[in-house]
């Protein structure tokens, strides 16, 4: 495994050079990703400063897309509104974080209750339960 992790430690460094990520535009579904990428990094090397980083990712991703709502997807004009499947993948993420530090977990659901109105449409019938 160690030999994927140099590759990705390389492509990582490349990427904050070209300014691609994560000091580019924000954009939720790359970010949900990155987000994995760096509590993968901190179980594999047990470097805390990979917690470091993905702590400083959700702060940088809530200050930028946070809405009163919910996250956009991005911050960029074509990027301004919500998908649930960008949402989730988010969600899915801060569980990945939750799993090392609580909080983060705790977060997810603040965030999931925060979008659900918008997002659930009632089928008829339905009462709303």
């Amino acid at each position: 495994m160690l030999r994927h992790v140099d590759y990705v430690l390389n492509k990582l460094d490349w990427m904050r050079t070209e300014r691609i990520w994560p000091n580019g535009l924000r954009y939720l579904w790359t970010d949900a990703f990155g987000l994995v990428l760096y509590v993968s990094l901190y179980r594999e090397l047990g470097e805390e400063r990979w917690l470091d980083e993905a702590e400083r990712l959700v702060t940088d991703v809530e200050r930028v897309l946070g809405r009163p709502r919910g996250l956009w997807i991005g911050e960029a004009p074509d990027r301004d509104g919500q998908y649930f499947h960008y949402l989730a993948m988010w969600l899915f993420a801060l569980a990945r974080l939750g799993d090392v530090k609580p909080a983060y977990r705790e977060r997810g659901i603040a965030v999931a209750r925060d979008i659900h109105p918008a997002l659930c449409v009632l089928g008829a019938g339905s009462s709303g339960r």
